[in-house]
């Protein structure tokens, strides 16, 4: 007898539908209650959801864990920047004369899956170039984050070839489309630092199987870890 066919949602997207009410009947509380724009500045946990903090937390461990260890951090696909900028904020309070600082590249384009990737929404997560630029420069952040417009599927060999001496302890890629994340593996893992590691935000999710498709690909058999206190990101390797 034949099963149901699949469609994206059956599985992992599903983990935390009973929270979907609330978090959306809190957020839009939260909006009537007049705040100002320097309190979601400055008391951000009164407001900021408690997967948004796990998040966030998975990121820390991850920093900690390498604290250390040679070389830089890389982000693949910034959108707003947020992993980029909590990671150079931390490089700021942990490693203030070490060399190590926070590589962003994204295109600022949005989304634009290809076939494989079909279940992912076209145009989604599109940012300013300029606005990320101005965020960066006006929090004093130049010497740490360096942003890279760029497409990283056609771009990525003549950057590394121009600053051919970078090296990265964590990797962190959030593409989610198959495509993309084939085509920028093999530059960042010959670059990853030996205890180094990559972060996945994708594995192992049904709503982006094209991540999970081309880590197979390029590794085979690998040992994948969860952040057992975290969602997303879902998974890292460590080299």
């Amino acid at each position: 007898m034949r099963g149901k066919e699949y469609t994206p949602g059956d599985f992992e997207s599903t983990k935390h539908d009973n929270l979907r009410p609330q978090f959306y009947e809190g957020m839009n509380t939260i909006k009537t209650l007049g705040y100002e724009t320097e309190d979601f500045i400055h008391h951000f946990p009164c407001f900021t959801g408690h997967l948004t903090l796990a998040r966030f937390i998975s990121f820390y461990e991850s920093y900690r864990q390498t604290l250390g260890l040679a070389g830089h951090i890389a982000e693949i696909g910034m959108f707003r920047g947020a992993v980029s900028f909590f990671f150079a904020k931390l490089i700021k309070h942990f490693e203030q004369y070490a060399m190590t600082q926070v590589h962003g590249f994204d295109w600022f384009q949005g989304n634009q899956p290809t076939e494989a990737d079909k279940n992912i929404t076209p145009g989604g997560y599109t940012e300013s170039y300029e606005r990320v630029k101005k965020l960066v420069e006006c929090q004093g952040l130049d010497n740490i984050l360096k942003v890279h417009k760029m497409d990283v599927m056609t771009e990525l060999k003549g950057f590394f070839e121009r600053y051919s001496h970078l090296q990265f302890k964590i990797v962190f890629l959030d593409a989610g489309q198959h495509e993309i994340v084939s085509a920028v593996l093999p530059y960042f893992w010959e670059r990853l630092n030996k205890g180094g590691m990559l972060i996945l935000d994708q594995y192992n999710f049904d709503v982006a199987p094209g991540e999970t498709r081309a880590v197979r690909e390029f590794f085979g058999n690998v040992q994948v870890r969860t952040f057992p206190n975290g969602w997303m990101p879902t998974a890292y390797i460590v080299k």
